[in-house]
């Protein structure tokens, strides 16, 4: 089964796609880890990505796609593949059905006010990359013991254009999928456990009518 999984910033696909890969096993692909490894490779798509998303802009859909055309056309990403965040736009997403089998497609539905306190309160590690947030780790990270940055992308100004630019530009993606009938809507105010439980039964669901076919 391959999932894509979709939601505003700071609506928790980064933290519960590591929960998901742990308990069953997906081959995780996030179109942000992508992003930022181009940028920490100094390629010219990385600078142009990194000029576009560090002012809260999507980067080039030619940019995106190329780069998930050339990891998903590897062989281990044909089955039990968890996508995080591939598709920005709707076009962007109909090319990406059009050449990749999408078994589901689930959608972390929250409300801005909570979106907005999550990214003030999200920090990274710039040498493993460990994702977290200030009022459960400090400025420390609890992986390797190096200091905490903010992401360039996580300020407040930068946030309510990239939630005006999702709205807009992202949100068509969840009508589109909703009516091929592959979407699930999940309600992902509460805290991370309790959305990590609501995820894993819609996945348990899907898997188990997926066997009695």
């Amino acid at each position: 089964m391959n999932i894509l999984l979709i939601g505003a910033p700071g609506s928790g696909k980064g933290t519960l796609s590591q929960k998901l890969t742990e308990k069953f096993g997906f081959q995780h692909l996030s179109t942000g880890d992508l992003f930022r490894a181009e940028i920490a490779r100094g390629t010219e798509r990385g600078k142009i990505i990194d000029a576009a998303i560090s002012k809260g802009f999507l980067a080039p859909s030619d940019i995106l796609l190329e780069v998930m055309k050339d990891q998903l056309s590897q062989e281990r990403y044909q089955d039990n593949v968890l996508l995080d965040g591939f598709g920005k736009t709707l076009e962007e997403a109909i090319e990406l059905d059009s050449f990749y089998n999408i078994d589901k497609v689930i959608y972390l539905d929250v409300d801005y006010e909570n979106l907005l306190g999550r990214i003030l309160r999200r920090r990274i590690c710039p040498d493993c990359g460990n994702v977290t947030t200030v009022d459960a780790s400090g400025e420390i990270c609890g992986k390797c013991g190096s200091k905490l940055v903010i992401r360039s992308d996580d300020k407040e100004d930068v946030f309510a254009n990239r939630f005006k630019v999702f709205t807009e530009k992202t949100l068509p993606i969840v009508d589109y999928f909703d009516n091929k009938g592959v979407l699930t809507r999940i309600d992902a105010n509460e805290g991370i456990d309790e959305n990590f439980a609501k995820v894993c039964r819609a996945i348990y669901r899907d898997k188990t009518q997926e066997i009695e076919r």
